[in-house]
């Protein structure tokens, strides 16, 4: 004889319940309470052109407050045909780099009227992919990507009408806001040149990242620019986290003539950078200058303090939402570049300060 089957009844959604005890109020409870029709109380908690007199207003809005009405915004999004919520795309939330920009976009958001939709990719184009495609069948009345690469998800929006604003440089034709990579690490590249620093390894940052080829490309650039010759055992991809930071530095260190500086893809990869020489025995910048890029809240509480390219990250954000409220009335945005700039603390000197 086999197994005992029991039979359920089938699972359906529980319809919308108030806690216990507790029950829904209803556009229709207000319009009791302060004496007028459902459609005064949608007018005048609801935007619209219809006139509704001074005291009929007010009315509406006491008799929201005492009954404590929460407006049905899946209601409203079938009647206005929007949800009042942007969609964020980032592509790691624990690195402080989009910490940030993400902190920029909240603080700005809610002078729109919108709220934010946050997903966090992980640099996965399959994620990115899946998550593009949530946000869209939810209707969201605009997307701001931050980072990571864009590929082929970008077919998915460019048929449609849907503002989207891009946080840094992407080959996707949308009005983006970033800052210049290229100056920013040729900029960095130079302090460390002027110093007095000819062999400097670069700690480079994902190679399909756009952002780490353009900070590449700067710091080639101002070592030609000073006629040192670019040497290519001094490149070295380690990404954007500082897990690779070490092993980098070690083989940059230990065998050979050893370099003087380091200019790092991040600060995140330069902290790493500046732990890796405490443990071969190296000070910093005694023996080693570092760099790094982005100036996160941790650069100026490092032991040196770290000298560093100050990104206006929280700036990038705010600027993104600023795009997009231009973007939702229909009118035309142009991209927006901010400037950055060197902030010079403790960790660059110039080379072979320890024998001073």
């Amino acid at each position: 004889m086999g197994p005992r089957l029991t039979a359920y009844p089938a699972l359906r959604r529980p319809a919308r319940q108030a806690p216990a005890g507790r029950r829904v109020v209803t556009i229709r409870d207000v319009a009791r309470h302060a004496g007028v029709s459902p459609a005064t109380v949608s007018r005048v908690l609801n935007p619209s052109s219809h006139p509704v007199s001074a005291r009929g207003r007010r009315r509406v809005l006491a008799a929201a407050q005492k009954l404590a009405y929460i407006p049905n915004l899946l209601a409203r999004s079938l009647l206005t045909n929007q949800t009042a919520a942007l969609g964020v795309l980032i592509p790691d939330v624990s690195n402080p780099y989009y910490a940030a920009i993400l902190r920029g976009i909240e603080d700005a958001v809610g002078s729109i009227g919108r709220t934010v939709i946050l997903c966090n990719t992980d640099r996965d184009p399959e994620k990115q992919r899946l998550y593009l495609r949530a946000l869209l069948e939810r209707r969201v009345d605009g997307l701001i990507i931050a980072g990571g690469s864009f590929g082929r998800s970008e077919s998915e929006i460019t048929g449609g009408d849907l503002p989207v604003v891009m946080i840094g440089r992407h080959p996707a034709r949308f009005p983006s806001v970033r800052i210049d990579n290229v100056e920013a690490a040729a900029l960095a590249t130079r302090h460390l040149v002027a110093l007095g620093h000819r062999r400097i390894v670069h700690l480079a940052g994902p190679a399909v990242s756009l952002t780490a080829s353009d900070r590449l490309k700067g710091y080639r650039r101002a070592l030609e620019a000073a006629a040192i010759p670019v040497e290519p055992a001094l490149i070295i991809e380690v990404g954007f986290t500082p897990l690779r930071a070490g092993a980098a530095v070690r083989a940059a260190f230990e065998t050979g003539r050893r370099p003087t500086a380091i200019l790092a893809a991040n600060d995140q990869v330069a902290i790493g950078a500046i732990r890796a020489l405490h443990e071969l025995g190296l000070r910093v910048p005694d023996d080693v200058s570092v760099v790094g890029f982005d100036d996160t809240p941790l650069a100026s509480y490092t032991i040196p303090s770290l000298t560093t390219v100050a990104v206006p990250t929280a700036e990038l954000g705010r600027t993104a939402v600023a795009m997009m409220a231009v973007a939702l009335e229909g009118q035309r945005v142009a991209s927006v570049v901010l400037p950055c700039e060197l902030r010079m603390r403790e960790s660059t000197a110039h080379p072979n300060r320890r024998r001073e």
